[in-house]
């Protein structure tokens, strides 16, 4: 069981940038390019783990490739422009495959987001179905963690029958490399022998679970 962190990592932590307070645009123009660059002197602004214990083995030296995006609105000309060094070749695929941007489902009070599909490796095959869903508060284009209620993802009973587990109590690990805190869940799908015969049924469970867990004294 991962409880659901796929889905988390799809769909929270992203931002968007801000139109100017006068303009009624909700849109944006992105662009990026792909470009080779060098660099100004050595080693200036650039650490590589292989020049650490070997100078001058770092495969790209003085030069490396870089990726700018630009996001701008052509209304108000609010623009936000992000660098990075040495990206991977872009992917194009849909939003099935990314885990994010499609309709959720509602369910009562709950709506239900698909998650990331399992990743299989090669583009051209079916992404399948989703490996996660993320059960929330409200229909919106982007979730804050407080609209999380928890989290579905397919599991076996302990007899190998296949059902759905569901994981809940949204809560923040150790910071990642770049500082920023993980989230994850508390208790996670299964371990207490909870299973549910479909993603609906999980959901509506979750809806009536946590709010009793929250208000429960840790």
């Amino acid at each position: 069981m991962t409880g659901g962190l796929g889905a988390l990592a799809a769909h929270l932590g992203y931002t968007t940038p801000q139109h100017r307070p006068d303009c009624t645009a909700t849109t944006w123009d992105v662009d990026y390019r792909l470009h080779h660059t060098v660099r100004s002197g050595r080693n200036s602004g650039h650490s590589c783990p292989l020049d650490a214990d070997n100078p001058g083995a770092c495969g790209h030296g003085d030069s490396h490739q870089a990726l700018a995006v630009r996001i701008y609105c052509r209304r108000c000309g609010a623009a936000t422009e992000l660098n990075a060094e040495l990206p991977a070749a872009p992917m194009q695929f849909d939003t099935a495959r990314l885990g994010m941007g499609t309709k959720p489902r509602r369910c009562g009070d709950l709506w239900i987001y698909q998650g990331p599909p399992p990743q299989q490796g090669i583009l051209s095959d079916q992404p399948g179905e989703p490996q996660w869903y993320l059960v929330a508060r409200r229909n919106a284009p982007r979730l804050d963690p407080q609209d999380v209620v928890g989290a579905v993802e397919p599991a076996l009973t302990p007899r190998g029958k296949p059902c759905f587990a569901a994981s809940w109590g949204l809560t923040e690990l150790f910071p990642d490399h770049d500082g920023r805190p993980t989230p994850c869940f508390q208790h996670v799908g299964g371990n207490d022998g909870t299973f549910f015969p479909t993603v609906t049924a999980a959901a509506r469970w979750l809806g009536e679970k946590v709010p009793a867990v929250a208000s429960t004294p840790a």
